[in-house]
């Protein structure tokens, strides 16, 4: 579980009015790049608050995953406009919204484990006790995720961090356009989903790795035809529902190669070795099934990677 140690969010000086209720997006062809990165992140500021307000009260699977969520399309859209943010200050942002992010993901990361086991149960594997011990995990997880995530902190943080980026990037390129600054961004995205794809379809031996990269470059390629389609020639929503597909794939392996890696790192002082080994080796076999399937994703996009061009939406 990547969590880094307990330490307080930074305090803002000035806030910058974030807008609980998600607006219609006011992007056009003719908007600024300044003026977008507001427009963009408002909606996904306004979601990860939420979602960490409820954490106080609520602990569902979905508030945690979709919180997660919300704070890599945020490393997302500071990659997009890191040229004009400068590398220090989307460096700091970004490596907050990651640490907040694997800290909601530690419940998550149990949600999906207990799921695993309890299909793992389903086809006959004697677990019982692990089961068990897997719930009080994620129970753990939740108080942890609450003590360390304040509904009142992240707002005050995101507040923050979306006031110092849109004044520096007023001050930078407020009068650019974005069609242009949109597309290059896009492109450099493809490429980069393009070379990992490529790279793990022409290893001889498929790698975890490797098929994580494209996992991740998949991701941010989709948030940002998400983010940009307005402003963008029209045309990519099969290529999002593409990367959607593909995605899927990817994270069904990705699910259980985690769960395997949590179970294995963690601590069950009332569960046999011999009980966790077996759901290990149901896990191992289960991760050679879904990466095969994973592969043969991979391959038949790495081709056609370059394919989703900007210039032919």
């Amino acid at each position: 579980m990547n969590m880094d140690g307990d330490w307080p969010l930074p305090q803002p000086n000035t806030l910058f009015k974030v807008n609980r209720r998600p607006a219609e997006s006011s992007l056009s062809k003719t908007s600024s790049i300044a003026s977008t990165f507001s427009s963009l992140a408002k909606p996904v500021v306004a979601e990860a608050v939420q979602r960490a307000r409820g954490l106080s009260t609520q602990s569902d699977v979905e508030g945690f995953h979709q919180l997660r969520v919300a704070f890599r399309k945020l490393r997302a859209l500071y990659w997009a406009y890191s040229p004009y943010l400068g590398e220090e200050a989307t460096a700091q942002a970004t490596e907050e919204f990651k640490r907040l992010a694997a800290v909601a993901g530690g419940t998550r990361d149990w949600d999906i484990a207990g799921d695993l086991l309890r299909a793992a149960q389903a086809a006959g594997a004697s677990i019982e006790l692990l089961v068990a011990a897997a719930c009080e995990k994620r129970a753990q997880a939740v108080l942890h995720s609450q003590s360390m995530i304040k509904g009142d902190d992240v707002e005050a943080f995101l507040n923050d961090a979306l006031l110092q980026a849109q004044t520096t990037l007023q001050s930078r390129c407020d009068d650019l356009p974005i069609r242009a600054f949109a597309e290059k961004r896009i492109r450099l995205a493809q490429r980069a989903l393009q070379k990992r794809s490529r790279r793990a379809a022409l290893s001889e031996t498929t790698q975890e790795e490797d098929l994580h990269d494209v996992r991740k470059a998949g991701k941010k390629l989709r948030y940002l035809l998400e983010f940009f389609q307005p402003v963008i020639k029209s045309g990519h929503e099969r290529t999002i529902e593409e990367l959607t597909s593909v995605q899927n794939k990817l994270g069904q392996f990705n699910d259980i190669a985690a769960s395997a890696t949590l179970i294995r790192s963690a601590s069950f002082n009332e569960v046999p070795p011999e009980v966790v080994q077996e759901s290990l080796q149901w896990l191992e076999e289960q991760k050679c099934r879904r990466m095969r399937a994973a592969s043969r994703r991979v391959r038949a996009i790495s081709g056609v990677a370059e394919a989703p061009d900007v210039n032919r939406m």
